[in-house]
């Protein structure tokens, strides 16, 4: 298997606008039945718009992954101006997180380190909780 290294210069995917949802008649999608056929160029279900919102959240959230990894804190902050527009309710607290450890990064002392402990110790549920152990306690900057 041939992997790809992330480039330095450009470490997230422009996000595209969301679009007006196709025309579920003019798309070929597989059908939900066993014998259904199932052919190349078949898409498994039509692009409504809640399916596009998620899918420009998932490249958001991996553009963030790709700018926190080279530590680019400004690209950081600008996706999550993007993200709040996108999700403002925040349920999961993601947006949380991802500011916690720019915050980490860009001014590490007491106080990002004290808001990166709170975020530990509240967000259990949390997938960022291993990059602010490893950013913000781990100090591996």
């Amino acid at each position: 298997m041939q992997t790809v290294a992330p480039s330095a210069s450009s470490p997230h995917l422009p996000l595209a606008p969301l679009a007006a949802p196709a025309d579920p008649s003019a798309l070929n999608v597989v059908g939900p039945g066993p014998d259904d056929p199932h052919e190349p160029g078949m898409v498994p279900h039509p692009l409504d718009e809640a399916r596009a919102r998620l899918d420009t959240e998932n490249r958001l959230l991996q553009a963030l992954n790709d700018a926190m990894s080279f530590r680019k804190v400004k690209e950081m902050r600008e996706m999550l101006v993007t993200y709040r527009k996108l999700d403002p309710r925040d349920i999961d607290k993601n947006q949380l997180g991802y500011s916690v450890i720019a915050d980490c990064i860009e001014f590490p002392g007491e106080a990002s380190l004290a808001a990166a402990r709170s975020f530990y110790d509240t967000q259990r549920h949390s997938p960022l909780r291993r990059f602010v152990r490893r950013i913000c306690f781990e100090n591996s900057n």
